[in-house]
């Protein structure tokens, strides 16, 4: 597992990038209210589930969006369900709703770990994938105990529609930089 806090920028601009699916715009809103009562600094990408976790290292960022475009493309439309999604605290504050993967999404995210292996270095371990959209990280102050009360309380809904995967990257360091989206990549 390697620390990807304060990776450097590589020649296309980012430290590090991830594939991610975007979630609807009312989930957005949600988040971004548990991020702001968090109080927290950390660079997070919007409101997403992870496909294909954070690597680095990567020689050809042409090369990485072609192989990624190649297999999204394919992927048909498919609902993420929060059926039996629940929200999880870790020991250092941070906070997500633990979605059980689809069919669809571990597919796709076991052909882009298999694909990704020549062409990036994964930061930390792929598998066992395990789907979450990350509500909070690294609380500040009191933004933990505000924000931990707010994600109890808080009605995430049925689910959304997978529609796309976003490919992201992100320049600079975990604080004080900025994930920016360098291509979505639209499903079938």
């Amino acid at each position: 597992m390697i620390d990807s806090s304060n990776l450097t920028n590589d020649m296309f601009g980012y430290s590090c990038y991830a594939l991610t699916f975007p979630v609807s715009p009312e989930l957005t809103q949600k988040v971004s209210a548990l991020e702001r009562a968090s109080l927290m600094t950390r660079a997070k990408i919007p409101a997403h589930i992870t496909v294909k976790g954070t690597f680095h290292r990567i020689d050809d960022l042409d090369e990485v969006r072609q192989t990624a475009r190649e297999l999204i493309t394919r992927v048909h439309r498919f609902w993420i369900s929060f059926e039996a999604a629940e929200v999880e605290f870790t020991d250092r504050g941070t906070a997500w709703l633990s979605v059980p993967a689809t069919i669809e999404m571990q597919h796709l995210h076991d052909r882009l770990v298999t694909e990704f292996k020549s062409l990036a270095t994964t930061v930390y371990p792929d598998d066992p994938y395990q789907g979450h959209l990350t509500l909070f990280q690294e609380p500040q102050g009191h933004g933990l105990a505000a924000a931990s009360e707010l994600a109890r309380r808080t009605d995430f809904g049925p689910g959304f529609e997978a529609f796309a995967v976003d490919l992201w990257g992100r320049q600079g360091p975990a604080h004080g930089g900025e994930w920016r989206l360098v291509e979505q990549f639209p499903l079938a």
